[in-house]
C-alpha cells in the first residue's frame, strides 16, 4: 500500500472507530450495566461506555488519603460517626453537579466525555466522577434548596422537588434555551433562569428579579443518598 492509500486508509479507520464511539454511546442500558438504582439515580460501572459521567467536589481533610480512594459519605453519615466537617446543614445526600453543556457525548476518552458535558474542568483533584443513566437520574435545582432552605426539612424537600426533571429532560432544555440565548440584545436585555424550570427568558436589565423564582445562572444538583459512596463507583481520570 502507497503512502497516499496508507494515509486515507488510515484517516478513514480513524473516523471509523470515533464513530463507533459515537454509536456505542447511544447503545441501549442494560441491567448488567447498572451499579446502583434507586428513585433518584441510576449509577452505571465506571467502565461501561454509554450514559454521562458527572462529579462531585470535596474538601480534601489533611492528614487523610485521598477521598478518591476513601470514597465520599453524606453529611447524614459523616455526623452519625461524630466527624465535624465544617457544615451547619446536614444532608442525606452526595450532592453531584449536572453537565453545562447539552451536546453529543464523545466516548474516546473519558477525559473527552467530561469535556463533552462540562467544558475544562479546573480542579480535577478535587472532583470525582461517576457516570449515570439520563433517563433514570434526576436533576434539581440547587438555587432553590439555597433561597428556600428552612429549618423544617420537609418544607424545604417540598420546594426542591418542585423543580425535579430527569437529566435526559434537563439537557432537552439546556439544548432548547440556546435558541433564546442568541437571541437576547446584551445592550439592554438579559437572560434570567427560572429556578422551577430552568427555561431561559429574556428581560430588561433594569429588571428587579426576585431570587426565590430566577437566577442569572443555570445550576442543578443530582443527588446520591449511599452513605458511603466507595471508590469503586468512581470513574477513573
Amino acid at each position: 500500500m502507497d503512502i497516499y492509500y496508507k494515509t486515507k486508509y488510515n484517516k478513514y479507520k480513524t473516523k471509523y472507530l470515533n464513530l463507533l464511539n459515537q454509536i456505542g454511546s447511544g447503545s441501549e442500558i442494560i441491567d448488567d450495566d447498572i451499579m446502583y438504582i434507586d428513585s433518584l439515580v441510576c449509577i452505571l460501572k465506571p467502565e461501561v461506555k454509554k450514559g454521562i459521567i458527572i462529579y462531585s467536589n470535596f474538601n480534601q481533610p489533611q492528614g487523610t488519603d485521598s477521598l478518591k480512594n476513601l470514597g465520599l459519605k453524606t453529611g447524614k453519615k459523616l455526623q452519625e460517626e461524630g466527624i465535624d466537617f465544617g457544615r451547619t446543614k446536614i444532608h442525606p445526600y452526595i450532592f453531584f453537579r449536572a453537565p453545562n453543556y447539552s451536546n453529543n457525548i464523545d466516548y474516546t476518552t473519558v477525559e473527552t466525555e467530561i469535556a463533552s458535558s462540562y467544558g475544562k474542568l479546573t480542579d480535577i483533584a478535587t472532583k470525582v466522577f461517576i457516570r449515570v443513566d439520563p433517563n433514570r437520574t434526576y436533576t434539581f435545582s440547587s438555587e432553590i434548596r439555597v433561597h428556600y432552605y428552612d429549618n423544617n426539612y420537609d418544607i424545604t424537600e417540598n420546594f426542591v422537588n418542585s423543580s425535579k426533571k430527569s437529566l435526559s429532560d434537563y439537557l432537552k432544555i439546556i439544548n432548547d434555551n440556546k435558541q433564546i440565548i442568541n437571541n437576547v440584545n446584551h445592550i439592554n436585555e438579559q437572560i434570567l433562569y427560572n429556578l422551577f424550570t430552568s427555561e431561559a427568558m429574556i428581560f430588561s436589565n433594569k429588571y428587579r428579579y426576585n431570587k426565590k423564582h430566577f437566577n442569572k445562572f443555570l445550576t442543578r444538583e443530582i443527588l446520591v443518598s449511599i452513605p458511603h459512596l466507595t471508590s469503586n463507583y468512581f470513574v477513573k481520570i
